[in-house]
């Protein structure tokens, strides 16, 4: 008889899911095109990257893990495979970005979204960390900036995130804690500064 799952389990594996990295990264660019500019235009814009960089990447990767064509796993491969793909995707609609005159404070947080990705697979060969718990710093971060007041609801947001991460056993206080710090300093940062740049 199989056991039941605790509903703080439950409630951690939906809060997990809302917050993923990706969902987290695909709001933050819909929401970032849109402070640029009212209109279908800035939205459309938005709704775009945050496919093709958020969505795609992970279509492409799951789908060759499912036809066994990783021949190591997806699970064994960690972030490295998604990073590839949207990084590619990144550059590709960043290069959009500037040849069709989109949205500058898009482009800030594809920018920040590399940063972090980046740290996070050039530190982890020296120090643990988690994407989904950086990508919860960054929000805490960057939504404030870009939205003011209404963004300070990413706060309780990333704690909840990082709740759901303990409690499905993704890392230690610690790591957690670690990670969100990153994400909001490289990330955060990076959005900081690029944001100045284009006001």
């Amino acid at each position: 008889m199989p056991t039941a799952v605790p509903s703080r389990v439950r409630a951690a594996r939906l809060v997990a899911l809302v917050l993923s990295p990706g969902v987290v990264w695909g709001a933050t660019m819909v929401l970032g095109a849109a402070t640029a500019s009212s209109g279908a235009r800035a939205l459309a814009w938005g709704i775009g990257a945050a496919v093709l960089i958020c969505l795609v990447p992970w279509l492409i990767v799951t789908k060759l893990d499912r036809q066994g064509q990783l021949r190591r796993g997806i699970r064994r491969f960690g972030l490295t495979p998604l990073a590839v793909c949207a990084g590619a995707l990144m550059y590709g609609v960043l290069r959009a970005i500037r040849w069709l005159d989109g949205p500058l404070s898009l482009a800030a947080v594809i920018f920040a979204a590399c940063a972090g990705l980046g740290a996070v697979l050039l530190l982890s060969r020296v120090v643990r960390l988690d994407w989904p718990a950086a990508s919860c710093g960054a929000m805490a971060v960057i939504l404030p900036l870009m939205l003011g007041m209404p963004g300070l609801s990413a706060w309780p947001a990333a704690a909840a995130g990082l709740w759901a991460q303990q409690v499905l056993g993704r890392g230690t206080a610690g790591v957690l804690a670690g990670s969100a710090l990153a994400g909001a300093a490289v990330c955060g940062g990076t959005y900081a500064l690029l944001l100045q740049a284009v006001r």
